[in-house]
């Protein structure tokens, strides 16, 4: 386990929307854009079309099927823009050709984005789309915090103000970052903190589970700066059993507005069973209320 202490506040100012378009897609936005309102940010809207759009027709027919889907995609860009209430948030359109996930690295690099916001389908559709697909790609090779938002999450909650965050920390190095979020997050909107450690089940001997359990929450007090928290602002929550399952019964229980959480990054990949790993998955996949997936 490594020692966790959050270091410096990080900040949310230029948050970037990604969208095909799609009904699950645009559900995000609403969530990007209270999460640029509450660093007084801008959103920066971006799609790319990518060539899998004209791989497979004849070349002569390409530059005709790249202005088409061009503007297509300048219509529907048009379309939301015209039906989103941004308020007084800034924002700005993306608009790029190229391969998915290189064109969307320079949107990120060139406009310092903070964070990626994108929506996602249900279980079965991440089953059926996310894994190995544009979702599960930004998730993975993405050194910014990434927001999910899932069909089941509700409306951001009046003001911005996300209520309550939870904070499913593993003690891992790549939880170094999701804690400094939670922490700036938890601070900026004045939000409840569930600070949240899930540790395997080993034994039924109860004096033995409660001295871990006071271990681990010394370890999840240790990650916090505690008296920077007004009385009533954080709570710290010792779990035993399967992380994903105790990730979404804490956050059904504290009736959360966002789960934050530390991922695997690219490195990793060739050493886990799936790319995300099993508990962001199942997470991402079946959590009620936007994720915010962190890379370590």
């Amino acid at each position: 386990m490594t020692d966790i202490r959050v270091v410096s506040p990080i900040t949310f100012q230029n948050v970037l929307f990604i969208t095909d378009f799609s009904p699950c897609s645009e559900i995000a936005l609403p969530h990007a854009i209270a999460l640029a309102a509450g660093f007084k940010g801008k959103v920066y809207i971006g799609h790319v079309i990518t060539p899998q759009l004209y791989n497979l027709v004849p070349p002569d027919f390409v530059p005709e099927v790249l202005k088409q889907s061009t503007s297509y995609a300048q219509r529907r860009m048009e379309r939301l823009i015209k039906e989103t209430e941004f308020g007084t948030v800034p924002y700005e359109v993306l608009l790029e050709q190229g391969e998915l996930w290189g064109t969307l690295r320079k949107m990120v690099e060139q406009n310092n984005i903070d964070a990626i916001v994108l929506g996602t389908g249900g279980r079965r559709e991440l089953q059926e789309v996310l894994m190995g697909s544009i979702a599960e790609e930004i998730l993975r090779l993405a050194h910014r915090p990434v927001l999910t938002v899932g069909p089941d999450s509700q409306e951001p909650p009046p003001e911005s103000e996300p209520r309550c965050i939870l904070l499913a920390n593993d003690f891992s190095v790549n939880c170094l970052r999701a804690v400094a979020c939670a922490d700036s997050l938890a601070h900026k909107f004045g939000a409840r903190l569930v600070s949240l450690h899930v540790a395997p089940e080993g034994t039924k001997d109860p004096k033995t589970t409660t001295r871990l359990e006071q271990f681990f929450r010394q370890r999840l007090e240790q990650c916090l700066d505690v008296a920077g928290f007004q009385e009533g602002q954080l709570y710290f929550r010792v779990e035993f059993g399967v992380p994903a399952e105790s990730i979404l019964k804490s956050a059904s229980e504290h009736d959360v507005d966002l789960i934050v959480m530390g991922v695997r990054g690219a490195d990793s990949v060739v050493r886990a069973t799936c790319h995300l790993g099993r508990n962001t998955y199942q997470v991402v996949s079946e959590a009620r209320c936007p994720v915010l997936a962190v890379a370590g």
